[in-house]
């Protein structure tokens, strides 16, 4: 197996741990942080799918990789950003 196809699943792995430390940050009360953790992993979400097209690889744990970054990424780290602005609204109404 070549190198390069391992250069788009490595791309996706920083997608997943940009919104993992993004999760961390949240908890720690660090939302600016997390917010721009969710946009570096937009970048990495770009840029994995267009490595792949470029470089003309694919694999099945890639697509499933994909598939568990975007939903920690993109379900996950936002619900929490919105959980806590909203308990930040529902103890301080004003």
């Amino acid at each position: 197996m070549e190198i390069k196809t391992h250069i788009p699943n490595t791309i996706t792995s920083a997608n997943l741990l940009c919104g993992c430390l993004g999760i961390v940050f949240c908890f720690e009360g660090q939302l600016e942080t997390a917010a721009y953790l969710m946009g570096l992993a937009m970048l990495f979400d770009f840029a994995d799918g267009f490595v792949a097209r470029l470089l003309k690889v694919s694999s099945p744990i890639g697509k499933e990789l994909d598939s568990l970054a975007d939903m920690v990424t993109f379900g996950v780290l936002p619900s929490i950003i919105m959980f806590h602005f909203m308990k930040g609204v529902a103890c301080n109404p004003e």
